[in-house]
């Protein structure tokens, strides 16, 4: 007689990264260990593969005895219409669900179940052990109320019964799918459909913030995996070509090991040449190791992007999201270490936390703009994840949180696959009520599409030094003014990211924004904006020149114009266009190029009149191609979309950035900066 099956199931976002499922990966490495489990039943491979129609996924399983799912943002909705469909098919198999987007608290995970009864058990904790010993049980036909960390459903009476909490397992006991030979096989057949890896080596966090998962897990010790297993990873990193890493450890370079772990990757980078990009969420309080590891990444070309994670300035907010910030005067010395060694990073700040009102995160995206081409500021909407203090009924009423739940969207990726997946947001608090919140989502929005996606950044910059002009502030009078009719192109472009606000609020749209030449593909709000505005660039600058001149009458600034044009020129030159440059030949009478030298980290210059001449060349010509432009020029986030200048003697005199290379210092172009962003 045939073995029932056991089947592991972690759909992928079925957008255009999907990475080795790592959760499916270590529970399928544990059950092939448990000769109980596998001495009854069989265990086909993997199921990764995002289904169109989970009807039609559930047809093609056999002989189902159990079935587990390992939910995250990306899959949760297919997932539960999957085990649906299964349930239907095969009504006498145990259908188990976890991982941290099925929520654990008892209201929300009784309403879950009730809305969706197929589900007979939930996972708690990191499940390894856990779903291994409910296939036992279910094969000998036992009890699960023994099981530690689990919420079990009683089909026949509809009951729910929770157990004690998991105790988390020893990671030196657990087998590595790495190495047992369980991804090999995967990733040799489906090679193509991966485009990087999932890899920890430790597990838990310190810190308890509100809003993470992380911070509510049962234990908050950082277990870490053997040193040796985590060797053996890397090499099977290079042995297999795998060029992406996402590293899943919560605080990477908080402990002194990790400075052993970022050389092994860099010597697996001299053997095997991968990877070229890892994904880091950074240790939040410290810069030692952080600086350690990144110039380790550095030397031997590894990319990655060092994370400075603030998500508020306000003291208020901060202590009711229980964050614990490094003081300010310490993340100024930690930024101006990482300026010095041409590292590039970003800040991170959440929109409509508690207590954050609008004027405090304005005040808070003022502070956080960066005067250097290194720097860019990350404003994530606030999501309300399951799991977590911010999502639970006490927490929301306190803070008078409202939601909604939209489409959760990947930006530049078109729609795949029918089954469509949902994320919480807050549109609206207390502290900041839904009228605030859309006014503040499209200032500050649009305030990164100017300064940090560079559009305007040396205007910006040269207002703020010459005149004291705050970014927010201009940006908020460009707003009124677009408004009024006469500017067009500043028009369009507020009211689509306004429509965006109110979409988000009254129709669950996704926050993501489609810029018009760009074949439906989604952008973040900044990005999307920028492109807008990119395609109508001599257009923008002329309305947005006015303006500036209106702003400055109005505040009682004396402006000189014949300057000002000058200064546009050139932010109008450097930027790429899928069309290429308006001219070749770009001539300047101020020494702009010199004078922000400061972007650069470099020595600036007094701003002097000076005549210049250069020659304007696109590195990537697009040859009026926007989905060119976005291979060429918007590939690496964070690296601007500039064109370089040449002097008349021929020398690349913009961009310029300075690495080290051994003692000397080589200057380079932005081009090449991809290597260490």
């Amino acid at each position: 007689m045939a073995k029932q099956n056991v089947y592991v199931v972690q759909f992928g976002t079925g957008a255009s990264i999907n990475l080795l499922p790592l959760a499916a990966g270590q529970l399928y490495s544990r059950l092939r260990i448990d000769e109980a489990v596998t001495s009854r039943y069989d265990l086909p491979e993997i199921i990764f593969q995002r289904p169109r129609d989970p009807k039609a996924f559930a047809s093609e399983l056999e002989n189902v005895a159990v079935i587990g799912f390992s939910c995250f943002l990306w899959n949760v909705n297919v997932s539960l219409q999957a085990a649906r469909a299964v349930r239907e098919r095969f009504p006498e198999a145990l259908i188990v669900l976890g991982g941290p987007s099925i929520p654990k608290d008892p209201t929300y995970s009784t309403e879950l179940i009730q809305k969706n009864p197929s589900i007979d058990v939930i996972c708690c904790g990191e499940g390894e052990d856990v779903f291994a010993t409910l296939c036992r049980r279910h094969g000998e036909g036992g009890s699960f109320r023994d099981i530690p960390g689990i919420i079990i459903h009683d089909r026949s009476g509809g009951a729910i019964h929770r157990t004690d909490a998991e105790q988390v397992p020893a990671l030196e006991c657990l087998p590595s799918p790495y190495l047992d030979g369980t991804f090999d096989s995967i990733y040799t057949k489906y090679r193509d459909e991966f485009t990087g890896i999932i890899w920890e080596t430790n597990r838990g966090c310190p810190y308890r913030c509100a809003y993470c998962t992380w911070g509510n897990l049962p234990s908050n010790r950082i277990r870490e995996k053997p040193i040796e297993q985590v060797r053996d990873e890397v090499e099977w990193i290079g042995r297999n070509g795998i060029k992406y890493i996402a590293m899943s450890d919560a605080n990477f370079g908080i402990r002194d090991r990790d400075v052993d772990v970022a050389q092994l990757l860099a010597e697996c980078k001299s053997r095997y040449g991968v990877p070229d990009f890892i994904s880091v969420s950074w240790v939040k309080n410290s810069h030692e190791n952080v600086l350690r590891i990144a110039d380790i990444l550095n030397c031997c070309g590894i990319g990655f992007r060092v994370t400075l994670s603030l998500q508020s300035l306000n003291d208020n907010v901060l202590k009711a999201i229980k964050r614990s910030n490094i003081k300010r005067s310490a993340y100024e010395r930690i930024r101006d270490v990482y300026h010095r060694e041409r590292l590039f990073s970003y800040t991170e700040l959440i929109l409509a936390l508690p207590e954050e009102s609008s004027e405090s995160f304005l005040d808070g995206i003022e502070e956080s703009l960066s005067d250097r081409i290194y720097d860019q500021l990350y404003v994530y909407p606030c999501l309300l994840f399951p799991n977590t203090t911010f999502a639970s009924p006490e927490y929301r009423k306190r803070h008078g949180i409202e939601s909604a739940l939209v489409r959760n969207r990947y930006t530049k990726n078109k729609e795949q696959g029918q089954v469509n997946e949902q994320v919480e947001i807050v549109i609206g608090t207390k502290a900041m009520p839904r009228d605030d919140w859309r006014d503040t989502f499209v200032l500050t929005y649009y305030t990164l599409a100017l300064h940090d996606s560079r559009l305007a950044f040396f205007i910006l910059q040269y207002l703020k030094r010459e005149c004291g002009v705050r970014t927010t502030d201009l940006v908020t009078f460009v707003r009124n003014g677009a408004l009024s009719g006469d500017y067009p192109i500043l028009e369009r472009s507020f009211r689509k990211m306004s429509r965006t606000a109110e979409k988000v609020q009254s129709e669950a749209q996704s926050p993501l924004i489609e810029p018009d030449a760009f074949d439906g593909i989604p952008f973040d709000p900044p990005e999307g904006i920028f492109l807008d505005l990119m395609m109508e660039k001599g257009q923008f600058y002329c309305e947005i020149f006015s303006l500036v001149v209106s702003y400055l009458t109005d505040q009682g600034i004396d402006v000189d114009t014949d300057q000002l044009r000058d200064l546009f020129r050139f932010q109008d030159a450097v930027m790429a266009h899928p069309d290429g440059p308006g001219s070749e030949t770009l001539r300047l009478e101020y020494n702009w190029v010199e004078y922000f030298g400061f972007a650069f980290h470099m020595p600036g210059s007094e701003l002097i009149e000076q005549d210049g001449v250069y020659r304007v060349v696109d590195s990537h010509p697009c040859h009026g191609d926007p989905l060119r432009y976005l291979a060429g020029h918007f590939d690496v986030r964070g690296v601007p979309a500039f064109n370089q200048l040449f002097d008349e003697a021929g020398h690349m005199v913009f961009p310029l950035m300075r690495m080290r290379d051994g003692d000397a210092q080589v200057d380079f172009c932005v081009e090449s900066a991809s290597a260490v962003s």
